[in-house]
């Protein structure tokens, strides 16, 4: 509703007036009005306040009677059954229950919210060892029947190869073509025969114990609150059904090369971080590493770490390098895949779930990138069911030996070459990563520092060299600016490094970091006379 403001002042002894449509109900603040007013109409300094004062006291009567004509027009529209009082009932009734805490539901908590709490409860109590050692018997269960299926199909492949070489070699004389093709295609059925079976046992097998577990934690949880069973008995029950493993079968496992630092971001406000070099097989971070006998597990501390901090606000995250597609059939997927199948997962859904969902969401996502692109370029055709270089999936374990996160970045083969800048897609995605890490309390976050997991014939001392820096200097700007609004807690950043680099290179690639970084020094106290 447009209503005209007549403000009236004295101006030099000449009285003068002002005329302006004014908007019903005002959308911006007074103050803002009486501004663009002052300038528009090159009005003098002192009639500022009156001006403000009487636009003020107009708008406010004007809204308030277009309020009641507004008001008297709805009541009427009511009467004359123009509005359904039944939407009219749920319109107020939604915007009470969502906009007033007082009207509000109560939050209801899920049945994963309430395990994850006494989860994260049991795993600090006398009880976690106990829960560790189900845990690695379940895992035992799962081993097996992986042994048994990677045996049963590898005996499957080699009869199948026996039986296509004699083939091959009896063309013509026992088999013609038609015979290969149907044999090739029997041996295919055999094949995904043998595989669905066991797919479909161990599917069974993980929903199993999953439900099992989830019952056990809850029923354990509730004996303890009830005090009708005490705790330490079960715990004694269970430990002492497991045989402990001899001193000699305790063997420790292979070293790795690393190197640790402390360092200082910032100038005025500073922040304490650690940096940690490391050479090793990125999937050495995720593989369990225990020693069984008998079904008793000698859990490392990395893996009593991870359990503790499962639901706590310092979580571990792991960048690994992925092609474009969405699956697990090549490359570092697959070897990843194979990891996580080890064991059941209790907390997070499976990784080929995981799959299946971000499959459709892809499609989406392509969808509206083609949407926005289209308008430059009608050309541009939907990328199906592959996502880009730069982009990044996360995925969240918690069977995994050190890490909880893991984003799936997408590379392609343009991080091999040696004139990569500061503005690849690869490297801007470490910086979303990073500020995801500083949002979602994830503190230890490792990155591959040659954006490689495994070393080349290009990779040449240069060539390592020259990456190496690069990632430093960027990844020490990403902190630094996600430390000006993020909280001040130290973090710890992993770089790691290929297994296969030589001791001197790696020894290189140290000594360049506190070139970098700036190092904490240490604070050294003299005594003398």
């Amino acid at each position: 509703m447009e209503t005209e403001f007549v403000f009236e002042f004295k101006c030099k002894g000449l009285k003068s007036k002002l005329t302006v449509p004014v908007n019903i109900p005002v959308k911006e603040p007074v103050e803002e009005l009486v501004g663009r007013l002052v300038k528009a109409k090159n009005l003098p300094a002192y009639v500022v306040e009156d001006l403000q004062k009487d636009l003020c006291k107009f708008v406010e009567v004007k809204t308030a009677e277009w309020n009641e004509k507004n008001g008297e027009e709805a009541i009427k529209a009511v009467f004359d059954n123009k509005i359904d009082e039944n939407i009219l009932i749920d319109k107020w009734n939604k915007a009470f229950t969502q906009e007033v805490k007082t009207y509000a539901k109560p939050e209801e908590v899920t049945n994963e919210q309430m395990f994850s709490e006494v989860y994260h409860s049991l795993i600090h109590s006398p009880a976690l060892e106990t829960v560790l050692n189900l845990e690695h018997t379940y895992a035992l269960s799962v081993e097996d029947i992986i042994t048994n299926r990677d045996a049963d199909l590898n005996h499957l492949d080699s009869k199948q190869q026996e039986e296509m070489e004699e083939a091959l070699n009896n063309v013509g004389i026992k088999y013609n073509d038609e015979d290969i093709n149907q044999l090739a295609q029997r041996h295919f059925d055999n094949t995904q025969l043998i595989s669905s079976k066991w797919a479909s046992e161990l599917s069974n097998l993980k929903e199993t114990q999953k439900r099992e577990f989830k019952e056990w934690v809850m029923k354990v949880h509730e004996d303890s609150q009830n005090n009708s069973i005490p705790p330490t008995y079960l715990l004694r029950a269970m430990s002492s059904a497991l045989p402990d493993a001899e001193d000699e079968e305790r063997q420790s496992q292979p070293t790795r090369l690393e190197e640790s630092f402390t360092i200082h971001l910032g100038a005025q406000m500073k922040t304490t971080h650690n940096i940690r070099l490391l050479c090793t097989d990125v999937l050495d971070l995720c593989r369990h590493k225990t020693h069984t006998v008998g079904g008793i597990a000698i859990p490392q501390p990395q893996r009593l770490q991870t359990a503790m901090s499962l639901y706590s606000n310092s979580l571990c995250g792991l960048v690994i390098l992925v092609d474009n597609r969405v699956n697990n059939y090549t490359g570092m997927k697959r070897a990843f895949s194979k990891v996580c199948e080890q064991s059941t997962d209790f907390h997070f859904p499976d990784l080929d779930h995981r799959y299946s969902m971000l499959e459709q969401e892809v499609i989406k996502m392509n969808e509206l990138r083609r949407k926005k692109k289209e308008e430059d370029d009608m050309s541009i055709k939907s990328n199906g069911s592959n996502i880009n270089t730069g982009d990044f999936y996360i995925t969240e374990h918690s069977n995994l030996s050190e890490i909880h996160v893991v984003f799936h970045l997408v590379c392609d083969d343009s991080v091999r070459a040696s004139d990569i800048s500061s503005r690849h897609p690869a490297i801007l995605s470490l910086r979303n990563i990073i500020k995801l890490c500083f949002r979602y309390d994830i503190h230890t976050i490792t990155i591959p520092l040659l954006l490689t997991h495994e070393m080349t014939e290009e990779m040449t001392i240069p060539w390592c060299m020259k990456r190496a820096e690069l990632i430093y200097k960027c990844v020490k700007g990403f902190m630094i600016e996600m430390a000006t609004y993020g909280a001040q807690e130290s973090r710890t950043i992993q770089f790691l490094v290929p297994r296969g680099l030589s001791e001197d290179m790696f020894n290189n690639i140290s000594n360049m970091l506190p070139t970098i970084f700036r190092l904490s020094n240490p604070v050294i106290h003299r005594t003398g006379p």
